[in-house]
């Protein structure tokens, strides 16, 4: 039996099109949000944290489809610059220090919760497989 090697997706391909859709869409979602007024947002969630956390957890699992090329660890730490940046822009439009780490210790659990799987499985994928007994 012959296993043809795996052709290479294209990068004008749907799929990757999609990818790079779907991570613009949840970057300028996540900008809006941060900028527009409180009672303009609808409540998702019950926890304001949790909606923090799922907000990066979605946008770094695009951010990881939409840049395959690029390394997890450049993904994750632009990811947490952003959400830094938007943190500080809150801090500076009144929102108190506090609450704003917290929302950063969010954003950055949803983004190391989206990205960790990808980089247990690289880790996994280091080791041969064992022979059958």
């Amino acid at each position: 039996m012959t296993t043809e090697p795996i052709q290479p997706y294209p990068d004008t391909g749907l799929l990757a099109v999609g990818a790079r859709l779907a991570f613009g869409v949840t970057a300028l979602a996540i900008f809006i949000a941060i900028i527009a007024p409180g009672w303009l947002l609808p409540k998702v969630l019950h926890s304001h944290y949790l909606e923090h956390f799922a907000a990066f957890y979605i946008a770094a699992i695009a951010g990881a489809a939409a840049m395959p090329r690029v390394q997890i660890r450049r993904i994750g730490v632009g990811y947490v610059v952003f959400a830094a940046a938007l943190e500080l822009l809150q801090v500076l439009r009144g929102l108190p220090h506090d609450r704003a780490w917290n929302n950063l210790i969010a954003d950055t659990g949803g983004i190391a919760a989206a990205l960790a799987p990808v980089v247990v499985e690289r880790f996994r994928a280091r080791f041969a497989p064992r022979p059958a007994a």
